[in-house]
């Protein structure tokens, strides 16, 4: 109990001391909070460090710096993509063509009975990746046309940069919980922490704190049209490649780990039961539940291990590049992966589009025994 207490206070508390009472005083609010609100308008802030080999608290400036130059001037450090503009905008509005109507699919046409529960995780996903398209697609889209660095448009990028940042943390956290929750109830241990609508929001806003904290108190991604990619320091070329939020440096890692681990796992006990079920209806169903899951955590450990990658090895400039590629394609794949394995939201799809006119008949395939889906 005393150490919960003492995480809590670690928390919560500012990075630095202070003795102001007027909280409408910026100065007054914690250090990266300051930093925060400053990086908008490409101003500079003091930081402190805390050097863990020396155990004490070294004095840095920040990165965030633009008096140097003028707009125009750091806008002439960034490099225009035509042909990578074109890349990132079309397929985000595909992505959007293609979300929007598979998520409205997922809320009215599927009852959410116990069996299916896990819906409804999947479509809080989907609604995380369909608005992070337009952080991921649509706006380096934007900065691929017109060249755009941090300090070129400091307010948009970094606002963009916190918002994808919040997305990223909360979709992968919660693709780990999507296996867990399937791995509670295949394995039929520990549903109970997950087995009402109450207990599975309780675990999803804890998710939310823990995304919103980690991303709006640490060191921002900010797209960059030089390296294409989402890094953490705008200043790239002053002090090289620096991996400076250790949040989302070890999240990626945990995330990755959790996720090969936990869907291999689901993988493995589906396989055992599947050669001990008798219905075949039952195990196509849990087939497809199974893919779909798989294919949600792989767009996820994917972009994290690269990511990771990108940081702590020496890589080639274009390997930046292709890391995105692969947290850009995290926001609408699984849409598409949704209309390729799902037949229930293949045909309603088709059905929204007029591509065809009647659904055909089908026998409903699953249903569940007792307070747990058959496997």
């Amino acid at each position: 109990m005393k150490l919960s207490w003492l995480l809590l206070f670690l928390l919560i508390s500012p990075s630095t001391p202070s003795n102001c009472s007027n909280f409408g005083t910026l100065e007054c609010w914690p250090m990266e909070i300051q930093e925060m609100v400053l990086m908008t308008a490409g101003k500079d802030i003091e930081r402190y460090a805390f050097d863990f080999s020396q155990l004490v608290l070294l004095f840095v400036l920040s990165r965030y710096n633009c008096s140097g130059k003028s707009t125009e001037e750091w806008r002439k450090t960034g490099e225009v993509r035509f042909w990578w503009s074109i890349y990132y905008t079309a397929s985000g509005l595909l992505f959007q063509l293609l979300g929007w109507p598979v998520l409205w699919i997922f809320l009215t046409k599927f009852s959410m009975t116990h069996a299916l529960k896990v819906y409804r995780v999947m479509v809080f996903i989907g609604i995380i990746e369909i608005t992070e398209v337009w952080g991921n697609s649509l706006w380096p889209g934007w900065v691929a046309y017109f060249g755009e660095v941090y300090c070129s448009t400091p307010r948009i990028t970094t606002i963009v940069g916190k918002v994808t940042m919040v997305q990223w943390v909360l979709g992968s956290s919660t693709a780990v919980f999507l296996g867990i929750h399937r791995l509670t109830d295949m394995s039929r241990k520990g549903e109970f922490l997950v087995n009402t609508n109450w207990k599975t929001a309780f675990w999803i806003f804890c998710l939310s704190i823990y995304a919103f904290y980690g991303s709006i108190f640490y060191d921002t991604v900010l797209f960059n049209s030089v390296y294409m990619a989402p890094l953490l320091d705008p200043m790239i070329g002053q002090n090289g490649i620096v991996y400076s939020n250790r949040f989302l440096y070890f999240h990626n890692m945990f995330a990755a780990a959790l996720l090969i681990t936990v869907y291999a796992s689901l993988f493995g006990i589906w396989r055992s039961r599947e050669m001990n079920t008798s219905s075949l209806h039952v195990s196509k169903f849990q087939r497809s539940i199974l893919l779909q899951s798989i294919c949600i955590s792989l767009t996820y450990a994917i972009p994290a291990i690269s990511f990771v990658t990108m940081f702590v090895f020496q890589v080639p400039i274009w390997f930046f590049h292709a890391s995105d590629i692969t947290y850009q394609l995290s926001g609408g794949l699984p849409f598409i992966m949704y209309i390729c394995l799902n037949q229930r939201v293949r045909e309603e799809f088709l059905l929204m589009f007029r591509i065809i006119k009647n659904l055909p008949d089908r026998h409903k395939a699953v249903g569940p025994t007792g307070n747990s889906t058959i496997i």
